[in-house]
């Protein structure tokens, strides 16, 4: 009698075991991205953010700048707004932090899928570590995305409530922006639809499709990169190959950067392995693909929108900007959107069976990201993204280094330090001292710079100054070549035998930074001024 008592109050509160498991799911996560944070070293990427929302004079100088840093303007607001009321760095990591757990109670409460797969979007590489402990602007992308989920259901009711975070989600990133044009095209279908054609055509409808637009607009004007750019898309589409792509093999038309991939399987030891990381991750996102498409086969307008989505996100990746894990990202975070519109729009009686089904077809791809997970905690626990951090020890430490001058080639490594130091920088291909990169195809930029020159502006900024110049050079790399390396947008750094000599003997070594799993390893140099500096003409 009293075991079936039992039975029928836990049967009368099937949500209360539910509940109690999604707040241990968040506590786990909340704690385990607050650890990270702490092994987490700095990337100049995300210092460059912080630095120019920080230093710039006013917004209009701020809105000026953003086609120089090829993102909109939120992610930059909120830095700013951060700073000016807690004057902390500590606002960047904080703030990424905050967004990251956001997204993971979102998530938990009011995804439509079942616990399992909750957990495993909540507990994965991407929400565990590339949105939320690295500190740029997706992590806040990805909560106006999911915001725009929950308020999908409501939009004939309440349209703007769906339309602001959408148009928000426009001016997080480019990404974004494509993110929250798919879910419009989405919401546009209501039109082919009697039962929802009224509603949209409604004033408040329409009101909020022209806030999406004009908010992409907005993105668009202001973020807009200048033909000078690097970045600036100034290439062809292949949209034969593209098409093929989607339709025979969409794995490989998503494929990013160093085999980063929506299941983030590039991030596994492969080489442990006889099996090639590309064509492993492009067999299981094009499975995954395949039973989502079976499974929305019903619904054209959900199925015609993944598949757009798919489409635009190869043609980016391809001819604009090659995606990186973080990006991947958002196209996983997209389409775990689609598949919750798809089952939040769906009559109730068949929601349930839908999530399940949708489920399935996202296991492998969360599943995938979530063992990443381990991998990407590893490595961030014992070697260091960035030398940043050591290197902003090493200048706190020694008094004679207070006030010396950072200069670096590549010229970028030194965006971070900003971050961890006070100390003004110099960029030797710009000629000038600031804390970030002006990244133009030449006219600002030195693209060819030689030991030589590096030598004579770093002495010469030294003697101007009366301050020594720390001046950090990277490690050789295995993809250098002899007396030349490759320096990212379109940039050369050379060098001869000879230079290298006469370099050493009239600087010494201060400093190494060797470890690190980005590519900000470098030697660090003393330029100090002295009597003889004169020997080299000014270069400034």
């Amino acid at each position: 009698m009293i075991r079936s008592s039992t039975r029928k109050v836990e049967s009368s509160f099937p949500n209360a075991r539910v509940k109690k498991r999604e707040w241990i799911v968040f506590g786990a996560y909340t704690a385990l991205v607050i650890a990270l944070s702490f092994y987490h070293e700095m990337w100049r990427d995300e210092v460059r953010a912080f630095s120019f929302a920080t230093s710039a004079a006013s917004w209009a100088e701020m809105i000026q700048g953003l086609p120089h840093e090829g993102h909109p303007i939120v992610w930059y607001a909120i830095l700013r707004i951060g700073f000016a009321l807690t004057h902390s760095n500590l606002v960047l990591p904080i703030a990424s932090l905050l967004i990251g757990i956001a997204c993971a109670w979102l998530i938990l409460r009011f995804a439509p899928f079942p616990l399992w797969l909750r957990s495993l979007a909540v507990l994965g590489a991407f929400l565990g570590y590339e949105l939320s402990v690295s500190a740029r602007n997706y992590g806040i992308g990805v909560l106006f995305l999911l915001l725009s989920c929950i308020a999908f259901q409501n939009r004939a009711t309440r349209p703007l409530l769906l339309a602001l975070p959408l148009a928000l989600l426009a001016n997080t990133s480019v990404h974004g922006m494509i993110v929250a044009f798919m879910i419009l095209l989405y919401w546009s279908f209501d039109a082919l639809d009697a039962a929802n054609r009224s509603a949209i055509m409604s004033p408040a409808s329409i009101a909020a499709f022209l806030l999406v637009i004009g908010g992409a607009a907005f993105a668009f004007i202001t973020a807009r990169p200048t033909p000078d750019m690097p970045w600036a898309l100034n290439r062809s589409l292949e949209l034969d190959g593209i098409l093929r792509s989607i339709l025979i093999d969409p794995g490989k038309g998503l494929l990013g950067f160093r085999d980063a991939n929506i299941a983030a399987t590039g991030e596994y030891p492969w080489r442990m392995t006889p099996f090639r990381p590309d064509v492993a991750s492009r067999i299981l996102v094009n499975a995954a693909l395949i039973w989502l498409a079976f499974s929305m086969r019903k619904n054209l307008r959900a199925l015609a929108v993944i598949v757009v989505a798919i489409l635009t996100f190869e043609i980016f990746f391809k001819h604009v900007y090659l995606g990186s894990l973080r990006h991947e990202g958002m196209v996983l975070f997209l389409i775990l959107a689609l598949c919750w519109i798809e089952v939040v729009t769906r009559p109730r009686e068949i929601r349930e069976a839908t999530g399940r089904r949708l489920a399935i077809g996202l296991l492998p791809l969360f599943a995938m990201q979530s063992l990443a997970l381990p991998v990407l905690v590893n490595r961030t626990v014992k070697y260091p993204e960035s030398s940043s951090r050591s290197y902003g020890e090493f200048i706190r430490s020694n008094p004679r280094y207070r006030n010396a001058i950072l200069a670096g080639e590549p010229d970028y490594m030194m965006e971070a330090l900003p971050y961890y130091v006070k100390n003004r920088i110099f960029m030797p291909r710009q000629r000038e001292l600031t804390h970030s990169v002006y990244f133009d195809n030449g006219t600002r930029r030195q693209n060819v710079l030689t030991l030589t020159e590096l030598a004579g502006v770093s002495d010469s900024v030294a003697c101007a100054e009366r301050v020594p110049v720390l001046l950090a050079i990277a490690l050789p790399r295995p993809s250098d070549r002899p007396g030349e390396a490759a320096v990212a947008y379109r940039a050369v750094f050379r060098w001869t035998d000879p230079e290298w000599a006469d370099f050493r003997a009239s600087f010494p070594t201060v400093a190494e930074f060797p470890r690190a799993t980005s590519d900000e390893v470098y030697r660090v140099y003393e330029v100090a001024p002295t009597k003889a500096c004169a020997r080299r003409p000014p270069a400034m």
